[in-house]
């Protein structure tokens, strides 16, 4: 059951989480989790919820009362499923669960989120069923439904959720864009926040001025993620470019004809070290 604010209790704010992992199996053995503190710094309590999942359709409620100068520490897979708070257990299904997490949080609140990336080659870890930490991804594990019994111990970058969706037309400036598949890919996402279809475009621009363009069409309330961008046919001219160490540094503009959300993840494919590229 969703919290109420209450009048006096303090205004909310909509922000997204555009990056909550339960668990996911990626290319070259990566796997992908996601850990996420809400922090409350003030002297009275303050509400948390999530309004909405953008992504998996099996995400469930959850919200939560952070008491004074308390660290909630969750994982993604805790608030994807809240199996904590629920009767029975929830396990990981095989699948690769992800999305944005629509939530509201009371003003005064700090949520922060921490991508956790690992590379899992063997299977590990315990054979018998066990729950895992929040800051390893909050997830149940079982041999008889995951491939392998391992918590995700990975560290990445951080992220603030601190705003919602870009309005519709307004540019979005992810600024450090990797090229050269050979080292690395670059995977973008797009949410579109809306009911209605998004046309977005994504102006690709290499250091010394060559560009690209690419056309997405996403569908509304979608979670749409392109792997590995430059490896599509639109964007091979700057692939082939940034062998020269002049055309390396990449950048995009995205524009939606709805209210949108864009990232994108540089991931090094010799480790599966990423860095996150935030909107601006």
């Amino acid at each position: 059951m969703f919290l109420t604010f209450s009048a006096n209790a303090g205004l909310a704010s909509e922000i997204l989480i555009p990056n909550v992992v339960a668990f996911a199996r990626g290319a070259n053995d990566s796997f992908w989790g996601t850990e996420i503190r809400i922090i409350n710094p003030t002297t009275v309590p303050k509400s948390f919820r999530v309004t909405e999942w953008i992504g998996s359709p099996r995400a469930r409620p959850y919200s939560k009362v952070v008491g004074p100068g308390e660290t909630l520490v969750i994982g993604g897979w805790e608030l994807y499923s809240d199996w904590i708070d629920t009767p029975g257990w929830f396990y990981p299904t095989g699948q690769a669960e992800y999305g944005a997490a629509v939530c509201e949080a009371q003003d005064g609140l700090l949520v922060v989120s921490r991508i956790l990336t690992s590379t899992v080659i063997d299977p590990g870890g315990p054979t018998v069923p066990g729950a895992c930490s929040g800051n390893s991804g909050g997830y149940v594990f079982s041999a008889d439904v995951f491939p392998f019994g391992t918590c995700n111990w990975g560290v990445g970058p951080m992220l603030y959720a601190d705003r919602s969706f870009f309005a519709p037309g307004r540019p979005q400036n992810l600024l450090m864009l990797n090229p050269r598949r050979n080292h690395y890919r670059t995977n973008l996402v797009v949410v579109n926040g809306d009911p209605q279809e998004a046309s977005v475009t994504v102006e690709v621009m290499a250091a010394a001025g060559k560009k690209a363009t690419l056309t997405l069409t996403v569908p509304g309330k979608t979670y749409y993620q392109v792997n590995d961008i430059y490896a599509l046919p639109e964007l091979e001219p700057l692939e082939t470019a940034s062998e020269d160490i002049r055309f390396f540094g990449q950048r995009a503009v995205v524009t939606c004809t709805t209210r949108c959300f864009a990232i994108a993840y540089a991931i090094a494919s010799d480790n599966n070290t990423v860095s996150i590229v935030e909107p601006r």
